[in-house]
């Protein structure tokens, strides 16, 4: 059975390891820097949890819980006969998921995805993150990472997906458009970003800095206040009041309006 080997509380684990497939999901719950002895201890304390667990014989049971219903079903044919280690994570500010390949590891690929993604947000996340492994098994890193090859590999896993029996309407109209020129990711592409933040607790209520005017004034996360300014490429130029710098923003960035 695969071992957790970095710091992280192992909640969960399932795994399937053939001689033509072998794939493994962690479920990690905690990271953990908080010092050497506290370090070992809640290892040892995952140890015990993850061994009152019954390991399932699919790794899809694992992730059935964080794709819409009915999906799974799809990923035996996707995944299976690929060397892959699928990492659930704690949320990162910077992005839903990534994948690199490894080198003198146990598997050749590892996927990782945020786990505070709704279902949907989940399936697109997922199937992006197995494009780019995809991509490099067929190409390497002789093409761009978003390149014509990526995205067409992109819009043909996809596809099985696109439907009404999985997909509420709004995220299905946009998945259309989506496939048929997919961007870098869900958050480039403004409306089905959209459409999948309504399916996140507080997503109704979401603001994001694309849809105040030029001049308008927002409080980011961390409490800071700035002034939304012209868009420069990708992202909008905003600037601190308090310390006049310069920063730049994601369209998408969740934001509080301030009224001044």
């Amino acid at each position: 059975m695969p071992k957790c080997k970095d710091n992280k509380v192992l909640l969960e684990q399932a795994y399937l390891d053939k001689s033509s497939s072998r794939i493994c999901v962690y479920l990690d719950i905690v990271t953990l820097k908080l010092g050497y002895f506290f370090f070992l201890f809640t290892k040892f304390a995952g140890f015990i949890m993850a061994s009152n667990l019954q390991p399932s014989n699919n790794i899809y049971t694992a992730l059935d819980r964080f794709l819409p219903a009915g999906t799974t079903e799809h990923f035996p044919e996707i995944l299976d006969g690929h060397s892959v280690l699928i990492k659930v994570t704690p949320p990162r500010l910077s992005k839903f998921g990534d994948y690199r390949p490894l080198r003198g590891k146990k598997f050749l690929h590892q996927i990782t995805i945020n786990n505070d993604l709704n279902p949907y947000a989940f399936l697109v996340t997922f199937v992006h993150e197995i494009a780019h492994m995809y991509a490099f098994e067929k190409h390497k890193n002789l093409v761009k990472p978003h390149g014509q090859e990526w995205k067409d590999i992109y819009a043909h896993i996809l596809a099985p997906f696109i439907t009404k029996q999985y997909l509420p309407t709004d995220v299905y109209l946009s998945l259309l458009e989506h496939i048929n020129g997919p961007t870098a990711s869900s958050c480039s592409d403004v409306k089905l970003f959209q459409a999948l933040k309504k399916y996140s607790p507080g997503g109704h209520e979401a603001k994001l800095l694309e849809a105040l005017p030029l001049g308008a004034v927002f409080k980011w996360r961390n409490g800071m206040v700035f002034r939304k300014e012209e868009k420069v490429r990708k992202r909008y130029r905003c600037i601190d009041l308090e310390t006049k710098k310069i920063w730049f923003f994601h369209p998408m960035a969740e934001i509080e309006r301030l009224d001044y």
